[in-house]
């Protein structure tokens, strides 16, 4: 068994160094390396993110990918997914909002389920998201029939097979692309199954979903909710 380890990074000079050692650390150490692969997918990066990085490559093995401009958090995922090679795709969310340690609560699921998702608890972030999170499973839950608590956790375990099965073709909302991809995959009968894990704030403003996007992602996915809804059908029709 094989796992591709992927982290993006943009604009991540203060975290992106502690991220990777931390993962090396308390992850890839205790792995043999013929079991995982270390994909660092660089975003565009206008601050030191890249030349770290660089450094970081002489003393540590890892694919690196880098693009000039930036792309955005869906399209350089997607990118990332479709280069990795091993059996298992786990992905993190940068910022040290996750502790790699809780990787090894995933890991006796990976072999059982399909998608097996981080459950934040004990959130210290923002009391706005936490309340827009809980909302938007609950919504999920009622229209999609979505069987997740906290679906756009950022802390994921992705068999590589079921994945690449919805890769080709482009995301409806690419700011909640982590939720659509467990709903496709949900609607296309995988299994899935949430385990608790730790959640902490970023050390800075978050980049993900600062409060003043709040309307305006609101309002995207709701002009797109109809075409996600059709999209999901075709995947349920798939199966």
């Amino acid at each position: 068994m094989k796992i591709s380890f992927i982290l993006l990074a943009h604009n991540e000079e203060k975290n992106i160094e502690k991220d990777i050692y931390s993962l090396k650390k308390k992850v890839l150490d205790k792995l043999n390396k013929s079991e995982y692969e270390l994909i660092i997918s660089e975003d565009g990066s206008v601050d030191g993110t890249k030349k770290i990085i660089k450094n970081l490559r002489k003393k540590i093995n890892f694919k690196y990918f880098s693009s000039t401009n930036r792309k955005g958090v869906c399209k350089a995922m997607y990118d990332s997914f479709k280069k990795a090679t091993g059996d298992y795709v786990f992905f993190s969310d940068s910022g040290q909002k996750f502790n790699f340690i809780d990787f090894w609560k995933l890991y006796p699921f990976i072999k059982k389920f399909d998608v097996v998702s981080g459950l934040r608890i004990n959130r210290m972030d923002q009391m706005y998201r936490r309340i827009l999170t809980k909302f938007f499973n609950i919504f999920l839950r009622a229209l999609l029939n979505s069987p997740y608590i906290d679906i756009d956790s950022g802390f994921k375990v992705f068999r590589t097979k079921a994945l690449k099965k919805i890769l080709f073709k482009k995301p409806i909302n690419t700011d909640f692309f982590s939720a659509e991809i467990c709903l496709k995959l949900k609607y296309l009968g995988y299994s899935c199954i949430e385990v608790p894990v730790r959640y902490n704030q970023r050390n800075d403003i978050s980049k993900a979903l600062p409060i003043y996007k709040i309307p305006l992602l609101i309002y995207k996915f709701l002009k797109n909710f109809r075409s996600l809804k059709k999209e999901l059908n075709y995947y349920l029709n798939k199966k």
